[in-house]
């Protein structure tokens, strides 16, 4: 199992630093516009044993933008990040659709520019993955993995952003219903206990238990803590491996 912490590029180097000397691997959100600064972040990390892989959580830079030139603006800002991260320690990237509630949505544009990201991150050798939200389009699971399929995409699921959608607040599905939709497709998770005006962490494992052992069952290895503040990563990491040891 690795447990990695969630970093952006904003945050180099304290937080990068710090998620080493914990023993945390990375997850690493560039700068959008400066995929050049990629390599210079994380390869000292990747070169001193940390495992890396990446996120592109670009909320100005929509793929599925209803605007085609807004939206082929998005294609290419990914597809450079994708090109900085060939190479770089494990070669997983974690996509968004309709990450932004502002920006117009058109599913169609956004299903077949994710597949061209698909394609591009295969001749690089780089998988890439569709995330669920907590709202829109992307919190109904069945699009997740109708889309995920359609474009060749794998799944990472955001287990905060599923507690927290109203399919599984209103008792349409469960988490651990989604985990076993998904398995097939599941590359990683991000973990973390909900997500309302912040991300909030796992308070206890009797409420995240049910999805833990799901999720055990999937071989999926790769778990993000999603939180910015260093007190709960912690505190979340010890619940998770207290309960997994």
């Amino acid at each position: 199992m690795t447990i990695a912490l969630a970093v952006q590029a904003k945050d180099y180097p304290q937080k990068l630093l710090w998620a080493r000397d914990n023993v945390f691997a990375l997850e690493y959100t560039p700068d959008p516009l400066s995929p050049g600064l990629i390599s210079t972040h994380v390869k000292p990390f990747i070169d001193s044993g940390v495992p890396v892989r990446f996120h592109c959580r670009f909320f100005d830079y929509e793929i599925g933008n209803s605007d085609g030139v807004k939206a082929e603006e998005a294609v290419q800002i990914h597809s450079k990040v994708i090109e900085a991260i060939a190479g770089l320690g494990e070669p997983v990237i974690t996509l968004h659709l309709n990450l932004s509630a502002r920006i117009p949505f058109d599913s169609q544009r956004g299903i077949e520019n994710l597949a061209r990201l698909v394609v591009r991150g295969r001749q690089l050798g780089v998988t890439v993955c569709l995330e669920n939200l907590r709202r829109g389009p992307t919190s109904d699971p069945s699009n997740v993995l109708a889309w995920a399929k359609t474009s060749g995409a794998m799944i990472t699921l955001d287990v905060g952003h599923a507690v927290s959608s109203e399919f599984v607040r209103n008792g349409k599905v469960t988490v651990p219903y989604i985990v076993d939709l998904f398995s097939e497709r599941l590359c990683e998770v991000h973990m973390y206990g909900k997500e309302e005006e912040r991300h909030y962490p796992i308070e206890s494992i009797t409420t995240i238990k049910p999805i833990v052992d799901r999720l055990l069952s999937t071989g999926c290895s790769w778990w993000t803590i999603e939180l910015d503040d260093y007190a709960e990563a912690l505190s979340t990491r010890k619940i998770l491996l207290d309960y997994l040891t």
